[in-house]
């Protein structure tokens, strides 16, 4: 199996270049090559030209179809922990003088392949911007069954790596293995229980949970002005982030992969039970304060007592802030909403313990990061925006990322602490088809 990481060095320059310019790219290096033309003006170097940039764009595309579980019987060599198992893919080798179908026929391939390249992208929110015209429909994509083929019995899991601590069900959904049960999985539902299924996706190896946060039909989260709902907003922006860190070669699940309910204690146990380095809940926030040009982002962050924050939780905190303010002042003409304390904070109840569950139930280090105000129309009217997901998603991926491979710090965390008594979340539960 290719490692993970030199797979990940390589893909982000894929991920920058549409078709469109590397097919520029590749004709202008050929441009010279007057030698060996057709009668039509080719030359050899225009079919090697097209084959390099069919075998990236063929690389590209195996590298979401494993990251995403979408046609992996088209992946040559099958997927293995997300990633095309034969790595890369070779350009075709051409000899003699191209005819003028040669050409064509590679140019028709070139642009079928961009064409679903940017399926991909727009389904899951991944480098849209290199979507030519932008993306015509902007909505989460529904959990997809994954492919029997990548599905594994808990037999063959263990044969292949040990019992997994996590899983991605038949049916799409991530759950926390607690067993086995013959040759199937003994599950923790998103609701608490306890349920069998026979097949599913092991989870091994995962350094970073994100937790988009609500979900189902009790816990919408708030609404903004232009309709668009606060738990299909996190949805999608945690698909992104997701696609950021795998271009990145950081191994990352998720608590919820579509529009179900899902309780803080099974969230927070998910992220604990996968043995994560890092949980990241993604929140937009309401209602509306007084508004100004400065992003009102607000970033939430573990106590280490009632006096201290946790320092690593703090750190991951600071690093969120600092890229995501960053990235969000870069937009023009936004009136941002924002409370005079937005920062890096803790919050508490009287008694002095965490207040957000999702802050004060894993044992893992976690944060809680509300990007602005879904109940603001200027900012509605933002988020709703194909290039607000890509530049929020990128700068959460890089906060990660330096949390996970640096030393480096971000914002302090504000002083004192907020003190209040949130609204519980909501206790009804309807579970979710696993398989």
């Amino acid at each position: 199996m290719i490692a993970s990481g030199r797979l990940a060095r390589a893909l982000p320059r894929f991920f920058r270049l549409g078709a469109v310019s590397l097919l520029a790219l590749a004709l202008g290096a050929s441009a010279a090559g007057a030698q060996g033309a057709s009668p039509g003006g080719s030359t050899p170097e225009d079919v090697v030209a097209r084959d390099s940039l069919i075998a990236a764009q063929e690389t590209l595309l195996n590298f979401f179809r494993c990251q995403f579980g979408l046609d992996v019987e088209a992946v040559p060599g099958g997927c293995a922990d997300g990633y095309p198992t034969r790595g890369f893919s070779p350009p075709g080798e051409f000899e003699g003088i191209p005819s003028a179908e040669d050409i064509a026929v590679r140019d028709r391939l070139v642009a079928v392949q961009e064409a679903l390249l940017n399926t991909y992208r727009c389904r899951y929110g991944v480098d849209i911007h290199a979507v030519a015209g932008g993306c015509q429909q902007f909505a989460p994509a529904e959990r997809t069954a994954r492919p029997a083929a990548d599905l594994l019995t808990a037999a063959e899991a263990v044969a292949e790596g040990g019992l997994p601590r996590g899983l991605v069900t038949p049916s799409g959904v991530t759950v926390a293995v607690a067993g086995r049960d013959g040759d199937g999985y003994r599950v923790v539902t998103p609701c608490g229980n306890n349920a069998t299924v026979s097949k599913g996706r092991p989870l091994r190896n995962v350094r970073v949970v994100i937790d988009p946060g609500h979900g189902g039909a009790s816990d919408s989260g708030p609404y903004g002005p232009n309709g668009l709902v606060e738990k299909n907003l996190n949805l999608t922006l945690s698909r992104a982030v997701l696609g950021e860190l795998a271009s990145r070669g950081i191994t990352a699940s998720t608590t919820r992969t579509g529009d179900y309910d899902t309780l803080l204690s099974v969230r927070a146990g998910f992220a604990d039970a996968l043995g994560a380095e890092a949980l990241v809940s993604l929140h937009h926030n309401a209602p509306t304060f007084a508004t100004g040009s400065v992003p009102g982002t607000e970033v939430f962050v573990q106590s280490a007592s009632r006096q201290v924050a946790r320092a690593d939780s703090a750190r991951l905190g600071g690093l969120l802030y600092a890229e995501i303010t960053e990235a969000l002042s870069r937009f023009k003409g936004v009136r941002w909403s924002r409370l005079s304390d937005a920062g890096v904070l803790r919050v508490l109840v009287p008694d002095g313990r965490d207040a957000y569950g999702m802050i004060r139930r894993p044992n893992l280090p976690a944060t809680l990061v509300e990007y602005g105000y879904l109940s603001n129309p200027s900012e509605a009217a933002l988020f709703a925006t194909d290039e607000y997901i890509a530049v929020a998603a990128k700068a959460t991926a890089n906060a990660i990322e330096a949390y996970l491979n640096t030393d480096r710090s971000g914002a302090e965390v504000r002083s004192p602490p907020r003190v209040f008594t949130p609204q519980r979340a909501p206790s009804r539960c309807t579970e979710v088809e696993l398989e």
